[in-house]
């Protein structure tokens, strides 16, 4: 696989022994962006893309790079010690999931901001922490090739609620934590009242604390209280005082027949509906003509209201 080097480096990899270090840019869906290095000391580089100097702090190691050719995704492992933005909650609560990476290779001492020859960009699939240490898997575009995608047709809706399909701008309610209970149920301070199951299919972003930038899926919303009860557990329980934003959710219905329910409908959005609610059963498939009920197999197949066979043109024989 070719790459295509700064001069300076070039002149680096001619000379033995060969000095280097590789560096890695991580960057979270959130927008945190975090430089690493292999190098025992800070180091000044330049990417070349336009985001001037960036400077990698020590600590990172990473595995042997696989570059994959055809449809095999290339992919390596990077790790470092548990701290700093890589805390043990933040990694094992999927901060980093699906987070940006370039890794790239350097030669200390050749510039100032250094160049960096591109080795390989990906994003962040498996990640674990292994006693003190963080681990993320990365796995280039290529992996995505591998991956199983298709449509569910379902009648519920396939969008999440506030993406770009669904259209609609969810509104943040600014929160504070006053009862913890476990790792996965709390509650807070709202400043006012919100009917039982007002979040009831809504989401939860720490904003604060050791679970800053982790989020969370509600399950239960109880009113009276301002308790909180998430789908599942966090890494660990938050503290009393941690702020946190919680959003309502869609109940990905078009319509019901409960008023309270969030729907399409109730949120004013039929039109970016992503369901298939008019979808028949398997059994509207194996329904077949009946004798002496005038049902003629000469008008085609499937259709009609019921589904079955539909009857024949007037005067047809």
């Amino acid at each position: 696989m070719a790459r295509t080097l700064d001069p300076l480096l070039d002149a680096a990899l001619a000379q033995s022994p060969r000095k280097g270090a590789e560096i890695a840019i991580v960057e979270s869906r959130q927008g945190n962006r975090q430089r690493l290095t292999t190098w025992d000391r800070p180091l000044s580089i330049d990417l070349g893309l336009g985001d001037g100097t960036e400077t990698c702090t020590p600590g990172m190691m990473h595995s042997a790079i696989t570059l994959a050719a055809g449809m095999d995704a290339s992919h390596f492992e990077m790790s470092g010690p548990i701290g700093g933005a890589f805390t043990e909650e933040r990694v094992l609560g999927g901060y980093w999931r699906s987070a940006r990476v370039w890794l790239g290779w350097t030669s200390p001492g050749v510039a100032d901001p250094l160049p960096v020859a591109a080795l390989m960009a990906g994003r962040v699939g498996e990640y674990r922490v292994e006693g003190r240490r963080w681990v993320l898997e990365v796995r280039n575009a290529a992996d995505g090739f591998n991956q199983s995608i298709g449509r569910v047709l379902s009648p519920y809706c396939t969008h999440d609620y506030g993406d770009a399909k669904c259209t609609k701008v969810r509104t943040p309610y600014a929160c504070e934590v006053t009862y913890v209970a476990s790792s996965f149920s709390f509650a807070v301070d709202i400043g006012g009242e919100h009917p039982d199951d007002f979040f009831e299919f809504g989401d939860v972003t720490f904003d604060s604390g050791a679970l800053a930038g982790l989020e969370g899926e509600v399950f239960r919303f109880t009113g009276d209280t301002a308790s909180v009860e998430l789908l599942a557990p966090m890494p660990v329980a938050p503290q009393v005082g941690d702020t946190l934003t919680l959003y309502r959710g869609c109940s990905k219905l078009r319509l019901s027949d409960d008023p309270t329910l969030p729907t399409c409908l109730t949120n004013e959005n039929v039109i970016n509906f992503g369901g298939h609610p008019e979808v028949p059963g398997t059994e509207q498939y194996f329904k077949i003509a009946s004798p002496g009920t005038g049902v003629s197999r000469r008008r085609g197949t499937l259709g009609g209201d019921t589904g079955g066979l539909t009857s024949a043109h007037p005067g047809a024989a």
